[in-house]
Order: structure tokens, then sequence, then C-alpha cells
């Protein structure tokens, strides 16, 4: 029973990485800010904290 909570916890984590992930992507494209983005994901307690910086950088040369 422990090993199949386990199991579980790791696929709804699995999931949330991936929807935050996807998301941030999906609002870096529309910033045109997919060369320079930093995500972030921590865990605490069964919590998952994001955090994401989008960079508009342009090259002067």
């Amino acid at each position: 029973m422990n090993n199949q909570y386990s199991k579980t916890k790791k696929q709804n984590l699995r999931n949330e990485m991936i929807e935050y992930i996807e998301d941030t992507l999906d609002a870096a494209e529309n910033m045109g800010s997919l060369d320079f983005f930093t995500i972030e994901l921590k865990v605490h307690n069964g919590r998952l904290d994001t955090n994401c910086t989008l960079k508009n950088r342009k090259n002067v040369y």
C-alpha cells in the first residue's frame, strides 16, 4: 500500500511539473523569449513551488 502511494505521489508531481513546464514554454514563446528563460522547481512537504524568469535579450552586433 505504501509503495502504491509513492507511485501515485511521484506521478502527481510529474504531472504538475510537466504542466508547469508546458505553460512556461507557451508563455516564453508568446513573449519571444524561448532563448532566455529559467525554470525553478522545488518540492517541500508535498507542495510544488515554481518560479520562472523570462528574459528579453537582444543581440546588438
